[in-house]
């Protein structure tokens, strides 16, 4: 479900960007208002776009978004706190805590709306070690750092 919810988050977002930038477009006199004349094909060019969108918007959380194990051999306790620590240092707050997961989210409201209310990170203890899960970019990014520290 929580796959579902993303795809139609992404794809709300692909058309509003788009809505926006024709929206611009027209207000600054760069084209006519025509749908016709600002798309080939007029209104036939918007089921293309849309389905274009939901195409892209049914793949991206799929690359978007992963869990990646933690190379490291902290005690969960220590590893909590360092991960508590580590994330507030970068303007995380703390959202949840259980007995064997930590959920962070953005603090500030621009960076959370930015990501589409997709800013959560979670380090989960496993039989394995530690998983982090979120965005890509914010995982292999804080990942590394976690294992370095």
């Amino acid at each position: 479900m929580k796959y579902f919810i993303r795809a139609v988050k992404y794809f709300v977002y692909f058309a509003l960007i788009t809505t926006l930038i024709v929206l611009a477009l027209v207000l600054i006199g760069a084209v006519e208002g025509d749908i016709n004349s600002i798309f080939e094909g007029g209104y036939n060019a918007l089921w293309k776009m849309a389905l274009f969108f939901a195409l892209v918007a049914a793949v991206y959380p799929k690359f978007g978004f992963i869990s990646r194990r933690l190379e490291t051999q902290t005690e969960w306790d220590t590893m909590r706190s360092k991960a508590i620590r580590f994330f507030s240092e970068r303007r995380y707050i703390l959202e949840t805590e259980a007995e064997d997961q930590v959920t962070f989210r953005r603090k500030d409201l621009a960076s959370r709306i930015t990501k589409m209310g997709e800013d959560r990170i979670t380090l989960s203890r496993t039989e394995e070690g530690y998983v982090l899960e979120g965005l890509r970019k914010d995982i292999i990014l804080y990942a590394t750092a976690l294992e370095d520290n």
